[in-house]
């Protein structure tokens, strides 16, 4: 009986930090992240960028940053059309997880109708709310952008006539 009662209370401790994370999301981090994200974005606007928050999911929301739809530059050609393809994506989450920690991820640009399962997501790193300061949200934006970077040069899985053409 003993260990069940020190069971009940480290489960007890849990609940208790679960509401603790929760807390200090709504109150400090989820705005701190919005601030930051939406000082950058005025900051480099030539990244074609915004700021938004999604708040679906009470307790599970999420802070993030995104590159808006663009033109990729890809055209497909039919008898009947000519249709510009879309590049979609690229973002940057700073995302509640179940037990109120953040997790901090990113989802990858895909081109709309040539890459298959659509956006690859990878997640960065999983904090403390009270570990999400200024320079981690630059820290993670740094690394958004290396991997943008990476993206955009680097040759992809996905070639463009795979889907297409199988």
């Amino acid at each position: 009986m003993d260990n069940i009662e020190k069971l009940g209370q480290e489960l007890a401790q849990v609940f208790f930090r679960i509401e603790e994370r929760r807390n200090h999301w709504h109150t400090i981090s989820r705005d701190l992240i919005a601030t930051t994200l939406k000082e950058l974005v005025a900051r480099f606007p030539m990244f074609d960028w915004t700021v938004d928050i999604n708040e679906a999911w009470q307790n599970m929301e999420s802070v993030y940053v995104m590159f808006n739809y663009t033109a990729s530059g890809i055209v497909e050609k039919t008898p009947n059309a000519i249709v510009q393809k879309m590049k979609k994506g690229g973002l940057l989450s700073f995302s509640q997880s179940r037990n109120g920690q953040v997790v901090t991820w990113v989802s990858y640009p895909y081109v709309d109708g040539i890459t298959e399962d659509g956006p690859k997501n990878t997640v960065l790193h999983t904090a403390e709310p009270e570990e999400v300061d200024q320079d981690y949200i630059h820290r993670y934006v740094e690394k958004f952008l290396e991997e943008m970077i990476s993206w955009e040069n680097d040759s992809r899985e996905e070639i463009g006539f795979m889907k297409k053409h199988r």
